[in-house]
């Protein structure tokens, strides 16, 4: 009966707040028949919005998720539970979310929960509110549960997202890319991805790309096992990958002092015709460089080169599709950001882990979206990075021979 005389004693108050604020203006209270009914209606939307609906929630979710089949559990979390197990490790040691505060009314969320309410949300495109009423929690503490766990996450990227640095790691890395397709001297494949987003109306412009849908862009270095080595994550679609690139920090450090990462006499990054050439970055032969038609020569080089950072594109699509979050998203862009550099994380976890299952066709990668702007193929160029590739040409060219005499 108390609460019975509770709700009554709500709905009262409501109905007086509103009619407060919807005749606080009126000079008259003889109007029409036809604007009381419309007052009246008006009275009842504001009653409704005003009151809280009550539903039962679903309980017992997570019990069920302990008798999942490892399939089954990996459909529903886009990760194995041994890689499930490791990032909960890792939160535990980390200590995140150290001390929770608990005044009453629902028990507070458990890491685990936590965990596996973003791999959820980041795994899906469902709305807020399925994974809401799955979980038996409101939609709110969902969306703030998932919101610090990715804010925790792209806080420790650089535990996990990291350029090989040490002398065994670049060595380690460039026989990985060789062993691919026997272009020598790779440490990291270079390449950006749109990533398909929903900005406030007036942002629209800044952020919609040459095919007219709004985008921003992550850019990234992949190594050979498809790990980002690398992102520089957020900047409008409607900017080129070589304009991006060169606003990033790693592409500000390499220009300054490239052997702080690497030799760049040995060893260099790879790119598409996007990119201008350097020292550090090798780029494809255009059909204008030199004039006329490619030799024979420089299109086995271009080959080569697309085989081995092919990777990158890889990697971005085995992105978008464990994480289908990250093909069309519908946050705020710092909050998306967050989401994306989350996934790029966790994608690492999931390959350090063994856990490179991908099930179906691979997400397209977006990449390439906008035309190249270098309409002269040497322009950005540095005449060290043009020695550099011919050399590297020239280099491939008996590789290649003795391979196709030791196949015949």
């Amino acid at each position: 009966m108390e609460h019975i005389g509770a709700e009554v004693w709500l709905v009262m108050a409501v109905t007086q707040v509103a009619e407060d604020i919807l005749f606080q203006d009126s000079s008259s209270k003889s109007s029409c028949i036809e604007n009381s009914e419309s007052e009246e209606d008006d009275l009842s939307a504001v009653v409704l919005s005003l009151l809280k609906e009550d539903h039962p929630k679903q309980t017992g979710y997570l019990a069920v998720v302990t008798l999942y089949s490892d399939r089954n559990f990996w459909r529903h979390f886009r990760v194995s539970r041994s890689t499930f197990n490791r990032m909960l490790h890792y939160l535990n040691v980390e200590e995140f979310r150290k001390e929770v505060c608990y005044h009453g009314g629902p028990e507070p969320l458990t890491i685990n929960e936590m965990l596996l309410m973003t791999l959820q949300f980041l795994g899906n495109q469902g709305a807020l509110r399925v994974f809401a009423d799955k979980f038996g929690r409101t939609e709110s503490t969902v969306h703030n549960a998932v919101g610090m766990v990715c804010q925790f996450f792209f806080d420790h990227q650089s535990n996990f997202i990291q350029m090989p640095r040490s002398r065994s790691d670049i060595i380690y890395a460039e026989a990985a890319f060789q062993k691919r397709s026997g272009f020598p001297g790779v440490v990291g494949a270079l390449d950006g991805s749109h990533m398909t987003f929903h900005p406030k109306k007036e942002n629209m412009k800044s952020y919609q790309n040459r095919l007219q849908y709004c985008s921003f862009v992550l850019m990234a270095i992949v190594q050979a096992d498809r790990q980002f080595s690398y992102t520089f994550v957020g900047s409008p679609g409607k900017n080129h990958d070589s304009f991006i690139w060169k606003q990033s920090s790693l592409q500000q450090q390499l220009q300054l002092n490239c052997d702080l990462h690497f030799d760049s006499r040995k060893y260099h990054l790879i790119g598409d015709s996007a990119f201008p050439l350097t020292k550090w970055c090798i780029v494809p032969y255009k059909r204008t460089d030199g004039g006329g038609q490619l030799s024979r020569s420089k299109k086995l080089f271009n080959y080569k080169l697309s085989s081995t950072r092919i990777v990158v594109e890889q990697a971005f699509g085995d992105l978008k599709n464990r994480f289908r979050r990250t093909q069309d998203l519908h946050q705020s862009i710092d909050r998306a950001v967050n989401i994306v550099v989350t996934s790029c994380v966790l994608h690492n976890i999931c390959i350090r882990n063994g856990d490179i299952k991908i099930d179906g066709n691979r997400a397209p990668a977006n990449c390439n979206v906008n035309r190249e702007i270098f309409n002269d193929p040497l322009r950005g160029s540095c005449n060290a990075g043009v020695l550099k590739r011919d050399m590297l040409c020239d280099q491939i060219q008996p590789q290649f021979h003795n391979r196709v005499r030791a196949f015949h």
